[in-house]
């Protein structure tokens, strides 16, 4: 299993926010054939960096995630990432090892 957390950083920006639910949700949903929805970040203590919301994507493998990216949604998000990207961390996680 394959990954990808996507964190949005607390911004208290509503247009950010907004953004994240009604496009990268959209295009994350896109890429995966299922609905993505986002979760509230209640508490990340340790973290010097805040986060207000997060969502995750899973794939089989990193080759089905290349393969999902790679898609007409993959490219249309990647191309959204280009000016969003700092308003967001996205971890990827392999299980497969």
């Amino acid at each position: 299993m394959y990954k990808q957390l996507f964190l949005l950083k607390k911004s208290g920006d509503e247009q950010v926010r907004k953004h994240f639910d009604e496009f990268i949700l959209k295009h994350l949903s896109r890429i995966t054939g299922n609905e993505i929805k986002s979760g509230k970040v209640e508490s990340n203590l340790l973290l010097e960096q805040k986060y207000d919301a997060c969502c995750e994507v899973t794939f089989k493998d990193k080759q089905e995630m290349d393969k999902m990216m790679n898609s007409e949604a993959g490219r249309e998000l990647n191309k959204d990432l280009f000016d969003f990207h700092k308003h967001i961390d996205i971890i990827t996680i392999n299980y497969n090892n």
